[in-house]
Formats: C-alpha cells, structure tokens, sequence
C-alpha cells in the first residue's frame, strides 16, 4: 500500500492466539486488513486484493503473462522454500524452547537448496524481478532479512546470505522511502520481542 499511495491507517499489534484475534487472523498471524468489517489475512492475499481494488496505482504484478508468473515463481520460492522451513527453527527457538540439531540440519540443507533455485530465476536489475518494484519485492523484502537475522543463533551464516547480489539489492531497497519505512518498523519490532523474551 506504501507503494500504490493509497491511505491506510497502520494499527501495530503482535500476533496471537487469542480468541479475538483468530477472529480477525484465523492463524494467528501477521499483517492482517479489516476493510468495511472485512478481514483478510496473509500477506499475498492481501497484495491480490489491493492490487485488483486499485488498478489505477503502481502494478505489484506485470501486465505481461510471463512477467507476471516470473513474480509469483519468485514469491512462491521465498514463501514455500524459505520462510516455512526457517519457521521451524526460529519461532521455537525464539520463544526459548530447544530446537533438534537434526531439525537445524534439515532447515541448513533445506535453504541452501531454495536459495540455490532462487539465484535461478531473480534478476536484480535493480528489483528482484527486474527493472520494475513488484510483489515479488514485497515478498523477498519482507521475508529474506527477517529469515537471516531470525535464524543467526542457529544458523550462521545462513544460506540466503550466499544468493550472489542479495547484499546490494537489500541495500537499494533501503534507500526507497517505502522500504525503509518497513525496514525500520521491522527492526524495532523484533528489538521489542528479543527483549520481551530475555
């Protein structure tokens, strides 16, 4: 929504398994958007949906077919391949409970794997998909640095670190107002947890 303009009012909140947030978020899970007592959940859903509601702002997805699909291969790699597998080691291990070596072991192999497909396909010219800022930077933005530094206590380095031109694409990103916004968002959130959990 940073990058299509459109107003929206931010409520920060952590995720739950309360009752009433599983109303609003039936995994429990962060971002969420109420629209008109709506609620939809999980980030690409809500890409989807905004993207089709405001067709007339910047496009997250390429007009071109292929194009198109290219970005969705990508979030599909970075959602699937990455961010699930990593979950396994740092949400039990950041709530302090013991993580298997065998568990860190496979997520290890399991990532070198995804970020070995992942140099396959990203462009890095200068966005992930190419020249144009799509839904796949969303994706890879919000997920890639989130998965590195969450899995450092256990996993270092971590494999994404070693996807050939990540280091200066994140760098980029960090110069554009819109992900900076988040970058810097996303960095005081997770000081906040580390310190809630010591």
């Amino acid at each position: 929504m940073l990058e299509k303009n459109i107003e929206f009012e931010e409520i920060r909140t952590p995720y739950s398994q309360d009752e009433e947030f599983l109303k609003r978020s039936p995994m429990g899970k962060i971002p969420y958007i109420e629209i008109e007592g709506h609620y939809l959940f999980e980030s690409q859903v809500i890409i989807e949906f905004v993207e089709a509601s405001f067709p007339n702002t910047k496009r997250l997805f390429p007009n071109d077919p292929l194009e198109a699909a290219l970005v969705r291969s990508i979030i599909s790699i970075i959602e699937n391949y990455i961010d699930t597998p990593a979950r396994r080691v740092y949400t039990p291990g950041l709530q302090r409970e013991s993580v298997p070596a065998e568990t860190i072991e496979e997520v290890r192999i399991s990532l070198k794997r995804a970020t070995s497909a992942l140099a396959r396909v990203v462009k890095f010219s200068p966005f992930i998909a190419g020249s144009e800022f799509t839904a796949a930077d969303c994706a890879a933005f919000a997920t890639l640095p989130l998965v590195i530094d969450n899995l450092s206590e256990w996993i270092s380095p971590c494999p994404i670190e070693e996807l050939p031109g990540l280091q200066a694409y994140l760098e980029m990103m960090n110069s554009l107002p819109g992900p900076a916004k988040v970058e810097k968002a996303r960095a005081t959130i997770m000081k906040a947890l580390r310190r809630s959990r010591k």
